[in-house]
C-alpha cells in the first residue's frame, strides 16, 4: 500500500514537473516569436527612413524633397509609436499602470476624439462618432480610455482604405454597464486570426495577419485591470467592430445610475527611357514606402514589375519572365517563403533577392532553403542594393 502510494505520489510530480517544463517551452517560443515581430515591425520603417533621408540628399527637386520628408516624418511618427507602445506594454505587464478615476463628461471625451484623428483620415475614410440619445457622466480614467480608442481607430485607419470608421459608447444591462465600440468598413480578419490579434506574444499563425502590433494587446490588458473586457466582431472583407466594456458608475442626462481585404490591383511602373533596352526587376512588396524607395532607386537603370503579395508576384512572374526578383518575406496571403518556392520550380534561373525586416539568422536559413540566392536585411544601404542587383543579372547573362 505504501509503495503505490509512493509511486502515486511521484507520478504526480513528475507529471507537474512535466507541465511546468511544457509551459515554460511555450513561453520561450513565445518570447523568441514576439523578439522576431518586434524585430520586424523596428526594421520596417527603419528601412524607409535610412533609405528616403539618403535618396532625399541626392535630389535636386523641391517637390521631390518635401514628399520624401513626409515619408520620413510618417515612418518616424510610426517608429516612435512602435517605441511607446513597448515600453507602455512594459510598465503595464509589469503592474505599474495607475488608474487615475475622476468624473468624466463621455460627450466631451468623444469630440477631443475626433479632433486627434481628423486629420489622419484620407478623403476616402470618413470618421463618424455616434452621438448616444442621453448624455452620460462617468466616474474613470479619461486618458486610458482615449488611449484605448486611439489604438483601436489607428488600428482601423491601417486596414480601412475607404468607406467608414464609425465609434462611440451605448449604455446596456439597464445602465449598469457602458459598451464603447470602433467600427470600420475595412479589409477585416480571418476567423482563425480572431483568437490570437490580443495576444501579446503572438502565435505563429497570427504571425501571418500582418498588421496589429502590440496595440491591441495594450488594450486588452488596460480594459481588463479597469475591470472590462474587450472583443471583435469581424467578417472578412466587409469590416471589423471591437467593443470594450465594463461596469458603468456615474450619471445619465444628470442622473445618478450604477451601470486593410482591400484587393490588391496588380500594378506596373516603368522609367521614362526605353524599356525594351532594359532589364526587368519584379519587385514583391506590399508595404507602399518600401517599394516607393526600391522604385526610386532602380527606376532609371530597370523596368519595374509591383507585386503586393506572394500570389501576384508568382504569376507575374509566370506572365512576365523578369530577370530578377526582390521579395519580401512577410506579406499577405501567400508569403514570400512559400511564393520563392513555386517560383524556384519553374524559374530555377532566376535571381531571387530576400529582403526583409526579419534579419536572424533562422530568418535567413530559412530564405536560403526556400531558394532564394541572396538576403538582405531592411533597412540596407541604397548602393548595396543596385550592386546586388547588377550582380545577379550580370551573373544570368
Amino acid at each position: 500500500m505504501a509503495v503505490r502510494q509512493q509511486l502515486e505520489a511521484a507520478n504526480k510530480k513528475l507529471k507537474e514537473y512535466e507541465e511546468k517544463t511544457a509551459k515554460a517551452e511555450k513561453a520561450s517560443k513565445m518570447k523568441s516569436l514576439f523578439l522576431a515581430n518586434m524585430s520586424h515591425e523596428i526594421r520596417t520603417p527603419l528601412n524607409a527612413i535610412e533609405g528616403f533621408s539618403r535618396v532625399m540628399a541626392e535630389t535636386d527637386s523641391q517637390e521631390e524633397r518635401m514628399d520624401y520628408m513626409e515619408i520620413i516624418e510618417s515612418n518616424n511618427t510610426r517608429l516612435l509609436s512602435l517605441i511607446n507602445e513597448i515600453l507602455d506594454l512594459s510598465r503595464v505587464e509589469s503592474g505599474e499602470i495607475v488608474l487615475k478615476n475622476a468624473p468624466t463628461d463621455l460627450n466631451k471625451l468623444m469630440l477631443s476624439i475626433r479632433n486627434l484623428f481628423k486629420f489622419r483620415c484620407p478623403d476616402s475614410v470618413s470618421l463618424r462618432y455616434e452621438v448616444p440619445s442621453m448624455p452620460a457622466t462617468m466616474k474613470t480614467d479619461e486618458n486610458r480610455i482615449t488611449q484605448v480608442f486611439s489604438n483601436l481607430i489607428s488600428n482601423a485607419l491601417k486596414h480601412t482604405s475607404k468607406g467608414s470608421i464609425t465609434y462611440g459608447y451605448r449604455l446596456t444591462d439597464e445602465g449598469q454597464h457602458i459598451e464603447f465600440f470602433v467600427k470600420d468598413t475595412g479589409s477585416g480578419i480571418a476567423p482563425e486570426f480572431i483568437g490570437h490579434i490580443f495576444e501579446t506574444y503572438a502565435s505563429r499563425d497570427a504571425e501571418q495577419q500582418k498588421g496589429y502590433g502590440l496595440g491591441l494587446a495594450l488594450c486588452r490588458i488596460i480594459v481588463e485591470r479597469m475591470g472590462g473586457h474587450i472583443s471583435v466582431q469581424s467578417t472578412l472583407g466587409t469590416g471589423s467592430t471591437f467593443t470594450f466594456s465594463m461596469p458603468f458608475h456615474g450619471t445619465i442626462g444628470g442622473m445618478s445610475t450604477s451601470n486593410r481585404t482591400t484587393t490588391s490591383v496588380r500594378t506596373l511602373h516603368v522609367s521614362n527611357t526605353d524599356e525594351n533596352n532594359m532589364k526587368t526587376v519584379l519587385v514583391a512588396e506590399d508595404e507602399e514606402s518600401n517599394y516607393e524607395l526600391v522604385r526610386i532607386v532602380l527606376q532609371k537603370r530597370y523596368r519595374l514589375l509591383r507585386a503586393h503579395n506572394g500570389i501576384e508576384a508568382v504569376t507575374l512572374n509566370e506572365d512576365e519572365k523578369p530577370d530578377l526578383i526582390l521579395m519580401d518575406i512577410r506579406m499577405p496571403g501567400m508569403n514570400g517563403l512559400d511564393a520563392t518556392r513555386i517560383i524556384k520550380e519553374v524559374s530555377h534561373d532566376t535571381p531571387v533577392i530576400a529582403l526583409s525586416a526579419y534579419a536572424f539568422d533562422e530568418n535567413i536559413k530559412e530564405a536560403m532553403a526556400a531558394g532564394c540566392d541572396e538576403f538582405m536585411a531592411k533597412p540596407f544601404r541604397v548602393e548595396d542594393l543596385i550592386e546586388v542587383v547588377q550582380k545577379h543579372i550580370d551573373k544570368k547573362q
